[in-house]
């Protein structure tokens, strides 16, 4: 079975997490599934992440990046919403 957003809820629904609120103890791919990270920037798991630092539209053509002027506080690097608080 492959750790994705959709079997962790599965998991956490049939075992009913919500009504429990055990503890979880995972390594940080498992993490950042549970708090709605996207899958390969995890490498820092942490508020930080949430936001999005990749350009969607053309990663591989740009060579030359400049500076960040300012940071947009709404957009945020989730892909789906936190299973876990």
């Amino acid at each position: 079975m492959k750790k994705t957003h959709e079997t962790l809820k599965n998991m956490l629904s049939s075992i009913e997490y919500s009504k429990h609120s055990w503890h979880i103890c995972a390594d940080l791919k498992d993490i950042a599934v549970l708090v709605g990270l996207q899958a390969g920037y995890s490498k820092f798991c942490c508020f930080l992440c949430q936001w999005d630092s990749r350009d969607r539209k053309k990663p591989y053509i740009k060579k030359v990046w400049p500076k960040r002027q300012f940071l947009i506080p709404s957009v945020k690097n989730e892909e789906n919403e936190p299973l876990v608080a």
